[in-house]
């Protein structure tokens, strides 16, 4: 399933990668795209409760299913 992760803007995306891996999430190879001039949102897939493990991880992103549209212009 595709997701959209708002993540803050200093967010280290390589971290956010490594750590959505140990829950079976990747991030998509899309540049992210920036929300105001403090937060990032990247796409990721990843299985279909993926909002309720990236709470587990305790980290600062909101994670909303993705809908078809491609922000990666």
């Amino acid at each position: 399933m595709k997701w959209l992760l708002t993540v803050p803007a200093s967010t280290d995306l390589g971290q956010l990668a490594a750590r959505l891996s140990t829950i079976g999430g990747a991030l998509l190879d899309v540049p992210p795209t920036p929300l105001g001039d403090d937060e990032l949102v990247v796409q990721a897939d990843g299985p279909n409760d993926l909002r309720m493990r990236v709470a587990d991880l305790g980290l600062p992103v909101e994670v909303y299913p993705s809908s078809e549209f491609d922000l990666g212009g």
